[in-house]
C-alpha cells in the first residue's frame, strides 16, 4: 500500500527512484512547473528535513530564516504581530541602501515602467516630494507605501493588491498570483479547502490555519529590493501540513512570488517537503519557465 508521500510526490513527477532517495535524505529537483504565464521561472523540489511538522510549522510561520539560507537578505522584519493592522514602526527597519543616491533618483523620477513596480498614485506619491527630497523623505514615503501595500492586501486580499503602472499597460500582481494557482491541480486535488483559502484570502478561513507577515529586503543587481511576504499553513489530515508562501509585493527586479508547500509525516521524527515555486518577472516573457528557489 502506498503512503501518502508516495502518491503526493507521484503525482508532481518524481519517479519511484527519486522518491526512495528522498525519504533517505537526498534533495531531488522535479524540474519546472507548466507555466502560469510567459513571465515565470519555476521549480519543484523534494527533500527530507529532521524533526516533526510541529518544530517544521513554528519555523516556517514565525522564525523566518531567509538571512541564514539566502546571501542576498539584509534586513527582515516581521509585521503586524499582533495579529492586527501594522503600524510605520513594523518597516522602521528599511533602508534604501546600498546605492542610495541611485534608489534616490529613482524614487524621485518614479515613471510608469519597469524600473520600479509602483502603482499610478503611488508614482504621483513621491513626485509630491519634490526633486529635492531628502533620503530620509523618500525612505519614509517609500515605508508608508508598504504600510498601505500591507493594510490593503490584509483587507482585501488579491482584489487588494495594487497593479504595477507600465510604459503601456499596468500589471496585476494579484491576477498573476491568482493564475498561479489556478495551474496548480496538486493543491485542488490534495487540499481543496486550502486552494479555496489561498484564492479567496482573507474569506473563507478553514480551521486551523495560521499566518504570519514579514519584509524583506535583499539585495538585487547592488539595489536594495523590498518584498512584502505572506506565509500561511495549516494542517492536513494527520499526516501532514500545506503551506504557501506568498511575495504579494516586490519593489523592484520581479512582479510577484509564490510557493506551495506540503510536509509529510515521515517516520517518527522526520519530515519529506514537496515545494513549489512561481516568481514572475519581466525579465524572462517570452523565454517559458526555468529554474527559480526560494527558502
Amino acid at each position: 500500500m502506498s503512503s501518502l508521500i508516495d502518491e503526493v510526490l507521484k503525482e508532481a513527477g518524481f519517479s519511484d527512484a527519486a522518491i526512495a532517495e528522498v525519504k533517505a535524505g537526498k534533495l531531488h529537483y522535479g524540474g519546472s512547473l507548466d507555466a502560469a504565464s510567459d513571465k515565470e521561472l519555476s521549480v519543484k523540489l523534494a527533500f527530507h528535513v529532521e524533526g516533526k511538522i510541529d518544530n517544521i510549522k513554528l519555523v516556517f510561520l514565525h522564525l523566518p530564516a531567509k538571512k541564514k539560507y539566502d546571501p542576498t537578505v539584509g534586513d527582515l522584519g516581521m509585521i503586524a504581530t499582533d495579529g492586527g493592522d501594522g503600524t510605520l514602526e513594523d518597516f522602521a527597519g528599511i533602508k534604501l541602501s546600498p546605492n542610495e543616491v541611485t534608489m534616490d533618483k529613482l524614487y524621485s523620477n518614479a515613471a510608469p515602467g519597469s524600473d520600479l513596480n509602483l502603482s499610478k498614485d503611488e508614482i504621483e506619491t513621491f513626485k509630491k516630494l519634490g526633486k529635492k527630497a531628502t533620503h530620509e523623505e523618500i525612505e519614509n514615503c517609500l515605508r508608508q507605501v508598504l504600510l498601505d501595500r500591507f493594510r490593503a492586501y490584509k483587507k482585501n486580499g488579491l482584489a487588494g493588491i495594487k497593479p504595477y503602472a507600465r510604459s503601456k499597460k499596468e500589471f496585476s500582481a494579484g491576477e498573476e498570483l491568482k493564475n498561479q494557482i489556478l495551474h496548480g491541480p496538486i493543491l485542488k486535488k490534495r487540499s481543496p479547502t486550502f486552494y479555496k483559502y489561498a484564492l479567496d484570502y482573507p474569506n473563507n478561513k478553514p480551521e486551523g490555519a495560521e499566518e504570519s507577515f514579514f519584509w524583506v529586503n535583499s539585495v538585487i543587481d547592488d539595489k536594495p529590493t523590498i518584498a512584502l511576504i505572506h506565509r500561511v499553513g495549516m494542517p492536513h489530515s494527520n499526516e501532514g501540513y500545506v503551506y504557501m508562501e506568498r511575495h504579494f509585493y516586490i519593489s523592484r527586479s520581479h512582479n510577484c512570488l509564490q510557493g506551495i508547500g506540503a510536509a509529510m509525516t515521515h517516520g517518527e521524527e522526520e519530515t519529506v517537503v514537496l515545494y513549489a515555486t512561481r516568481t514572475s518577472t519581466d525579465q524572462v516573457s517570452g523565454f517559458g519557465s526555468a529554474r527559480s528557489e526560494t527558502r
